[in-house]
């Protein structure tokens, strides 16, 4: 399974905003102040939001007040699903082709078990388990300033 950029940003952006609403933020979260916290593209970030806007995973308001936040509590958002939503299938299985039939479908069963061993497995980790891991390393860094 290949994860490209799109996946690692989107991964950051609702790793973001778990650790966001964990931090008592009730409030959307503006684009602009995690594409600045998060050293993420404004651009892509804004394409990854709309994705996730449209497979559920977050919610969006317009306006001055507006923002993004999660649309469920990040233990029920598993890691398949974010995956499923920017790369599509998790583990996409080729046709075999020519040979015997009884190889190949032992190796269409044995495929099809790994499939599901993949997405047990992922579907088992949470965006809370992610973001709780990630939080020291994802937090903004504040300057501290002696006088």
């Amino acid at each position: 399974m290949k994860v490209t950029s799109k996946t690692v940003y989107a991964l950051h952006f609702l790793c973001a905003l778990a650790i966001k609403s964990r931090n008592g933020e009730t409030k959307p979260v503006h684009l602009r102040e995690i594409a600045e916290e998060y050293k993420i593209p404004f651009k892509f970030l804004e394409q990854i939001a709309i994705l996730m806007k449209s497979v559920g995973l977050v919610k969006g308001a317009r306006g001055k007040t507006g923002g993004y936040q999660l649309s469920q509590e990040p233990e029920v958002i598993s890691l398949a699903h974010i995956l499923k939503a920017t790369e599509g299938e998790l583990f996409p299985l080729a046709a075999v082709e020519g040979g015997s039939a009884v190889v190949n479908a032992l190796l269409a069963e044995t495929f099809a078990q790994g499939r599901r061993l993949v997405e047990e497995k992922l579907g088992g980790v949470s965006l809370a388990e992610l973001a709780d891991k990630a939080r020291a390393d994802m937090e903004p860094a504040y300057m501290m300033y002696y006088l």
